[in-house]
């Protein structure tokens, strides 16, 4: 498996391309969070080969998904998101897309994810994870050793509460099952640093032991 990061827009969110090659040698992937620049998003799978069909949200914040209907023209992926954030894909109150001064961007899901559902494409698998509290949806997607978790946990911080459907107590629960995996795992955030969940276990203020 690999993973390329792309920082994308205003907020610099980091945009995941994960991606395999299958048993032909084709390389095919997913996009986690395409926040922004779609079209530059899509220029480096066309650049490198890649063929994506999926489009990963881990919450609806505009930060993480204005890329997404260039990256749809681009390639016809579809979008799964995670089904606690439906009612934001066509209410830019939820998403925040009115509080950013952006125009309305009504989406629609072909999938919705709920918890333990798995995500495959190509050789690739993972596996979701509902980490709510940051909003009612927020979701990780695990693979292997990786965490891909959005807005739920950041290097020695976690996501905001205090937007619309955020909750601190839901997200104390969410990370204490973070907390709770046995093993440690590479921590790639929707924003900032990567990180390791022991490293979170031990010197996160809001995860550790």
């Amino acid at each position: 498996m690999k993973i390329q990061v792309m920082p994308v827009g205003a907020l610099q969110a980091n945009c995941y391309i994960v991606y395999a090659a299958g048993d032909s040698g084709e390389l095919a992937g997913v996009v986690i969070d395409p926040g922004a620049e779609g079209a530059a998003i899509a220029s480096f799978l066309e650049k490198e080969g890649i063929r994506v069909s999926s489009i990963l949200l881990t919450h609806v914040h505009f930060d993480h998904i204005q890329g997404v209907p260039a990256l749809q023209r681009a390639t016809g992926a579809r979008l799964l998101a995670p089904r606690g954030d439906q009612p934001a894909l066509s209410d830019p109150e939820k998403s925040l897309l009115t509080m950013a001064g952006a125009p309305p961007m009504p989406l629609e899901a072909d999938r919705l994810l709920d918890d333990g559902d798995v995500v495959e494409e190509g050789p690739l698998r993972l596996t979701v994870m509902n980490t709510p509290g940051h909003t009612p949806g927020s979701c990780c997607y695990l693979s292997g050793d990786v965490i891909f978790s959005g807005d739920t946990l950041f290097a020695q911080s976690i996501g905001r509460t205090d937007f619309p459907g955020g909750s601190f107590e839901q997200l104390s629960r969410s990370l204490a099952r973070l907390a709770s995996l046995p093993g440690d795992y590479r921590i790639l955030p929707g924003h900032g640093e990567f990180t390791t969940l022991e490293r979170e276990r031990a010197l996160n203020p809001y995860m550790a032991r």
